[in-house]
């Protein structure tokens, strides 16, 4: 086994593994569902992964084929709307949740984008949700460039009911903080040390419902 597989942290229901997922994923069993938010190639400031987006393709060209053998679902955001050809020409998704997220005062191509296309990959047996949830955003207060907000997670959790979750880019935690709350088995990867050191801050708090 790679060193870079021995758990970050561990609890009775969290795991947080620091490396490149690229490496850390093909050494995990099967989950329910891959909740995560990748890098989106827009030159974020993120730590240590330099956000181009060449280096989104590479992961989107990996990070896709592992969701399809692996998870018996996967959820994403496409962030940007222009990106949505992108997605249907080489990872056509089987569906899409709108995330209305009221008027956050980010800018678009043409104007100020309210909702953001999340990308649904498979379907958990016996699942059926709505397609669309309405989030406000949260102040980046904890050290992330791009945190979601909790209850993004917690309502995407509740609808799709998994037993086991994988956050290949956990970033802050959101999709692990909300798994701990609700009971889930899950499991965080992240390359950079400083956001799985907020991560693991972010499990040892009490449960936050």
């Amino acid at each position: 086994m790679l060193e870079s597989v021995k758990p970050y942290y561990q609890d009775e229901l969290i795991t947080i593994y620091r490396g490149d997922c690229r490496d850390i994923l093909p050494t995990l069993s099967p989950v329910d569902l891959v909740l995560t938010d990748p890098p989106y190639g827009i030159g974020f400031p993120y730590e240590s992964y330099i956000d181009t987006i060449e280096n989104w393709y590479a992961l989107m060209h990996f990070l896709i084929p592992w969701i399809h053998g692996n998870a018996m679902m996967g959820i994403l955001p496409s962030c940007r709307i222009s990106d949505l050809k992108w997605w249907y020409d080489n990872y056509p998704p089987d569906w899409l949740i709108c995330w209305y997220k009221g008027s956050p005062g980010h800018r678009s191509y043409v104007g100020f984008n309210d909702w953001e296309p999340l990308l649904v990959y498979g379907k958990i047996e016996g699942l059926h949700m709505h397609d669309y949830f309405n989030v406000h955003p949260e102040p980046a207060t904890n050290g992330h460039p791009c945190p979601k907000p909790l209850a993004w997670a917690k309502w995407l959790l509740s609808r799709t009911t998994p037993t086991s979750v994988i956050d290949p880019f956990m970033g802050s935690g959101t999709t692990l903080r909300a798994c701990k709350d609700m009971g889930i088995r899950a499991i965080g990867v992240d390359i950079d040390e400083k956001y799985c050191e907020i991560a693991v801050r972010r499990m040892a708090q009490g449960v936050l419902i």
